[in-house]
């Protein structure tokens, strides 16, 4: 298992320093509504509200900021209203992060697996310090998460625009729990 882990994190400091290219996107579209677009083994969503189909798909993904690597886990509280007031289900690959912007997005890599998925970071947590991200039912189901309960992972905020939209895109960084002294 250690030879594994080595691997992994080898292969994540080389996909990182790598960058991310993004290809033409698949036109097809998944059984859940949600415009599929393959970048590598990268799965992105969109996390339209209205269950409808998105006018525009998801344009490049580029990542920004810092990485960090990690323990994750995933969490099934479906049904219950998120931080950003949003209800988890088991559709949409979404997340819960300490420090995150709500409604900004990460990529989210399986160490183990190389398999990848973008998630829309839409809640706080986790609780419990041994991990850096809970990810809902359906991003655990993308990176092969779910059946294990955890694993070693890389988050990397990413940034993307729908082509032909010049909006304001929500940049994710990490940032610093505040200390208990305030400095």
């Amino acid at each position: 298992m250690p030879m594994h882990r080595t691997i992994g994190i080898s292969l994540a400091c080389l996909m990182i320093s790598a960058g991310a290219i993004a290809k033409t996107p698949d036109k097809n579209r998944n059984h859940h509504h949600n415009f599929d677009m393959r970048v590598g083994k990268t799965r992105a969503f969109s996390c339209s509200s209205g269950g409808g189909p998105p006018d525009a798909y998801l344009g490049p993904v580029h990542p920004v900021g810092a990485s960090q690597i990690g323990t994750a886990a995933w969490y099934n509280l479906v049904g219950n209203r998120t931080s950003s007031g949003e209800v988890l289900d088991t559709v949409t690959p979404t997340a819960a992060h300490r420090t995150l912007p709500l409604s900004s997005y990460a990529k989210v890599t399986n160490l183990d697996s190389g398999r990848s998925v973008i998630v829309k970071i839409n809640d706080r947590g986790p609780w419990h310090r041994r991990f850096i991200i809970d990810l809902s039912p359906r991003a655990a189901d993308e990176i092969g998460v779910r059946r294990a309960g955890i694993a070693p992972v890389v988050v990397e905020p990413v940034v993307f625009e729908p082509p032909g939209n010049n909006a304001a895109v929500t940049t994710a960084t990490f940032q610093r729990p505040a200390s208990p002294t305030g400095q």
